[in-house]
């Protein structure tokens, strides 16, 4: 983008050298655009809506949404814990054959003692009786009363779990954000290079036709080769306009890219803003640390991740005990053709039911595979734990990378600010002195061409300084997702 705009604040006064005195410069903000176009382009989108737009529609907010939903799905799974397992099983079928208490051959024997049955409910026959259907049904249920802190580090692992999606739904967010600032002030900057050289492309072609009309008068002060610099240059800045305009197209795409909006940029118009410089930050270096510190999204997430792997530790190590629970049971079936048997000594029937509780616990004897199990999660702690004081250590060098970077840059941008001032007053020298025909067209061009050059390398560098100024702020954890 530094060769964007060569020649563009030459352009701007182009015919002043040749028919009247420089008159003063304009200023960036009416070059790129007249009030009327100021006024249209304040109803179109700008950084806010950008970003909104963005956060909206982008796959990766929409996965870590959906990320952080499983990990809060898990941690509610876990916190339920306490209710029983329960189980329940039910059956029906036939035909049966009856199993009846014979009654007459009893007598005055109740029937709860009577081993009498009738002929049909004996076995070694084909005498099925009367046949009918049966029902039946069973419930069981398990409540863990005591497990040596295996259930509470489970839901330690999951709340962890859920910390971690909340900060990779953030870091998703940040990253998103980035991306659509960087895509904006891109535009911002190719948007302003292609209205000055249209700008410039136009003065040009004026200049030109003023020039063949001084040469077609005689004037002694132009000559043919003017006409022939003028057409060079004229080439140079149609060929640098063409770069600025696939610059700015393709920043627009991207961004209808990241907010879908395929209308962006033609029936929805984006809002040009000036480029400012952000402020240089007062703060120390220490205070951006322990920002970021408390901050990050990706220490956050390390941070979650080491809790849940001294969580999941602890279940391993909790394994090698016992898990002590209360469990009961009920059943019950129940057949018209088969009446209820009382007396041990008899067969049971289809109708009957039963039921206990009991206290018990239950313990795996698999030693060898527990302690390499329990090795595996002390590695994985260890790992995390080293993951994450490195990234902690390494935040203080990335804070000192990028406040040096906005701080030289704020310095050159000082700089670049003189040598267009410079420019600026070489040039005008110029314009005056060419009008009297104390210079060449040459050294006036030249001039132009300078002031041009400087403007942009100041425009240039303010977009780098709004890049940096983000990429600190990205770095000490501060959100980017809303528009200063």
């Amino acid at each position: 983008m530094l060769v964007l705009a060569l020649l563009a604040g030459a352009f701007l006064a182009a015919e002043a050298p040749i028919e009247s005195p420089p008159a003063p410069a304009a200023t960036p903000a009416s070059v790129v655009s007249p009030p009327a176009e100021q006024e249209e382009s304040a109803e179109g989108l700008g950084l806010e809506e950008l970003l909104r737009l963005a956060l909206a529609h982008d796959g990766r907010v929409l996965a870590a949404h959906a990320e952080l939903d499983s990990y809060r799905a898990r941690y509610a799974e876990a916190r339920r814990t306490w209710f029983p397992v329960i189980r329940f099983e039910a059956l029906a079928g036939g035909p049966v054959s009856e199993r009846r208490i014979d009654r007459a051959a009893c007598g005055a024997i109740p029937a709860d003692e009577c081993l009498k049955v009738s002929h049909a409910s004996e076995r070694g026959n084909f005498d099925f009786g009367e046949l009918g259907v049966a029902f039946g049904g069973k419930i069981e249920a398990a409540l863990p009363l005591f497990t040596f802190g295996k259930l509470d580090a489970a839901r330690r692992a999951a709340h962890s779990g859920v910390r971690a999606g909340e900060a990779g739904l953030n870091r998703a967010r940040q990253e998103i954000a980035l991306e659509v600032r960087r895509a904006y002030y891109g535009w911002l900057l190719a948007d302003a290079a292609c209205e000055i050289l249209a700008d410039g492309r136009a003065k040009l072609k004026e200049a030109e036709a003023k020039l063949k009309k001084m040469l077609d008068e005689g004037n002694e002060d132009v000559s043919d080769r003017d006409q022939f610099k003028l057409r060079y240059y004229a080439a140079q800045v149609e060929g640098m306009w063409l770069q600025a305009r696939q610059g700015r197209e393709l920043a627009v795409a991207a961004l209808r890219f990241l907010t879908g909006q395929d209308d962006l940029g033609e029936k929805t118009p984006l809002r040009s803003e000036p480029l400012e410089p952000p402020p240089l930050p007062a703060e120390p270096l220490q205070v951006f640390a322990q920002r970021a510190l408390a901050q990050r999204a990706d220490l956050a997430q390390l941070r979650a991740a080491r809790d849940a792997m001294s969580a999941l530790e602890d279940v391993q190590r909790a394994a090698f005990f016992p898990d002590f629970f209360v469990a009961g049971y009920l059943k019950g079936s129940y057949s018209p053709v088969q009446d209820f048997v009382r007396n041990p000594l008899l067969q049971s029937s289809l109708t009957a039911y039963d039921g206990g509780v009991a206290l018990g616990l239950q313990i795996t004897l698999d030693i060898p595979q527990k302690l390499a199990r329990l090795d595996r999660a002390r590695a994985d702690l260890a790992r995390v734990t080293a993951q994450l004081a490195q990234a902690e250590a390494a935040v203080r060098l990335q804070l000192e990378q990028k406040l040096l970077d906005l701080r030289t840059g704020a310095e050159q941008l000082e700089q670049l600010s003189r040598g267009e001032r410079a420019a600026k007053a070489w040039m005008r020298a110029n314009m005056m002195d060419y009008g009297v025909g104390l210079t060449n067209t040459r050294d006036l061009l030249d001039s132009l061409a300078a002031f041009a050059k400087a403007r942009m390398d100041r425009e240039k560098a303010i977009h780098d300084q709004r890049l940096a100024y983000d990429a600190l702020r990205s770095a000490a954890g501060d959100d980017l997702c809303r528009a200063p």
